[in-house]
């Protein structure tokens, strides 16, 4: 039977596709709640690595029939598998419930008090950075967030107090399920314009994340979300830090002053609507000064992966937006201070890619030189979309002067293209032998899907092709001296940069 500590137990719950990053979390959070927990996703991943790490051993690497357990039990999906897919077949022929993920989650929200992160950008570096700020004030709170905080290499927990942390997706409007007592809304931007939520420009957007924050009990948005909620939602708190020039990087709020120890502009705007909401949950000005400088980040957020050879850093980060692109590459133009950034960017998303295809060069232009991969399709059908990918290419060619802009050719679905000249012979070897000039810094961005990486000083990347769905530029740590190697890509659309600076379920 079911008790405080342990609502799920009785239920067996099979998750098909395990090894997302939302699925992976809320199959982590059920186990600690007492269900019994099996899974399957294509292959392996972080996540799947991380559930084994913290002791959920029933996943199986490959779909399959046989996998699915006999009732009573229930499948678990996202969005991002099919109702053909074989597991979810079989679970239907044996009659076994299905429960998407957002339904899930929504029973987590209904046993506690919740606070949901919403917003375009920013959602899982915010729920991140909340979830270790109330850690660190001594709050056991639980937290289901899509990326793994590291360390401690897990995203999702089930505490002990009654507070739940969780990042509010709007691609599918199932946040608008989720029962919220305080809504956090980073900003307002039009993102998924193919996906389930099915939005046609901003302001379709504006009105679900205006009910999202009038369902709750207390709305905490950004200065930017505000000034696009103020018709639909009569009571938010606004939070407005001022920033302070120079290094190292601080806001005021409230009369204290606040250091954060993660470049970029808008981590300055993440962080101040956490100071907010933990001032509200009891912690001090002094242990969220003490927190915010020993957050260690999210993985695949401006994450520092190692160094090349010649001492070149090399960031990861998982924007999959312009706006993402263009604040992974400021970030790293603050870092490497005057050497050059070079970014290797991987769309995720065909119908984001037409929909922003100018925004997406314009931001890659803000790189001293940029190359483009083919798209990552995720759930979309490339041969349907063949349009967008030429279109891309030949937008490429006509920017190839601001800066240098690469399409890489002869991939899957990529059409065949020579990449555009470069305007100097230093740029053109770092193009066709994959060494990168001296006093280079590359960054990466990405999303739970799409990424960027960051070299600095000397780096060297060279093409490599991508066991499983697509071919990306990646490089990899290969030892405890931190050089930095090319290594497969996950499949997952990235962006990388080279400059002296997983999937979603």
């Amino acid at each position: 039977m079911p008790n405080a500590r342990k609502p799920l137990a009785g239920r067996r719950l099979h998750f098909i596709g395990i090894g997302g990053c939302g699925m992976s979390g809320l199959a982590l959070v059920a186990q600690e709640l007492g269900a019994h927990v099996t899974g399957s996703d294509n292959k392996k991943t972080i996540y799947t690595a991380s559930l084994e790490r913290n002791g959920v051993s029933g996943v199986s690497i490959g779909h399959d029939a046989a996998h699915v357990p006999d009732a009573p039990a229930e499948a678990v999906f996202s969005s991002a598998v099919r109702p053909e897919n074989i597991e979810r077949a079989e679970a239907r022929r044996r009659g076994l419930g299905e429960v998407h993920r957002s339904e899930l989650l929504t029973e987590f929200t209904a046993l506690h008090e919740t606070v949901a992160v919403g917003g375009a950008h920013g959602k899982s570096s915010t729920a991140a950075l909340l979830a270790h700020v109330l850690a660190s004030c001594g709050k056991d709170s639980s937290y289901v967030v899509g990326a793994l905080l590291r360390p401690p290499g897990v995203h999702a927990a089930a505490g002990a107090e009654g507070t739940l942390v969780i990042e509010a997706d709007e691609s599918d409007k199932s946040l608008l399920n989720y029962q919220v007592h305080t809504a956090v809304v980073t900003n307002v931007d039009l993102d998924h314009v193919g996906d389930g939520g099915a939005y046609h420009d901003v302001t379709d957007v504006v009105k679900v994340l205006g009910e999202f924050a009038t369902n709750a009990e207390t709305a905490v948005v950004s200065a930017q979300a505000a000034e696009h909620l103020a018709p639909f939602v009569s009571e938010m708190t606004v939070v407005r830090p001022e920033l302070v020039d120079g290094e190292p990087m601080r806001f005021r709020l409230l009369r204290e002053e606040y250091e954060v120890n993660q470049p970029g502009e808008h981590q300055l705007h993440n962080a101040a609507l956490v100071v907010e909401v933990a001032l509200a949950r009891g912690c001090t000005p002094e242990e969220i000064r003490a927190a915010l400088l020993s957050f260690p980040g999210p993985a695949r957020r401006f994450e520092l992966r190692g160094r090349t050879s010649a001492g070149a850093r090399v960031y990861d980060d998982y924007a999959h937006h312009p706006v993402e692109v263009a604040a992974a590459l400021a970030a790293a133009r603050q870092v490497v201070k005057g050497g050059r950034v070079l970014a290797v960017f991987q769309p995720h998303l065909f119908s984001r890619t037409q929909q922003f295809q100018t925004e997406f060069l314009d931001a890659l232009a803000t790189a001293d030189a940029a190359w483009v991969e083919p798209v990552y399709p995720a759930r979309e059908i490339p041969e349907e979309w063949t349009h967008v990918v030429e279109q891309l290419a030949a937008g490429v060619r006509a920017k190839g002067h601001r800066p240098e802009l690469y399409a890489r050719p002869g991939t899957a679905n990529w059409p065949v293209h020579t990449p555009t000249p470069c305007r100097s012979r230093s740029a053109r070897r770092s193009a066709s032998d994959g060494t990168a000039p001296a006093g280079s810094h590359i960054a990466a961005s990405s999303r739970c899907r799409a990424r960027t990486s960051l070299v600095a000083a000397g780096a060297t990347v060279r093409s490599t092709e991508a066991a499983g769905r697509s071919r990306t530029w990646a490089t990899r740590s290969r030892s405890r001296t931190g050089s930095v190697v090319p290594g497969p890509g996950n499949g997952l659309g990235h962006t990388t940069a080279i400059s002296a600076p997983m999937r979603a379920s």
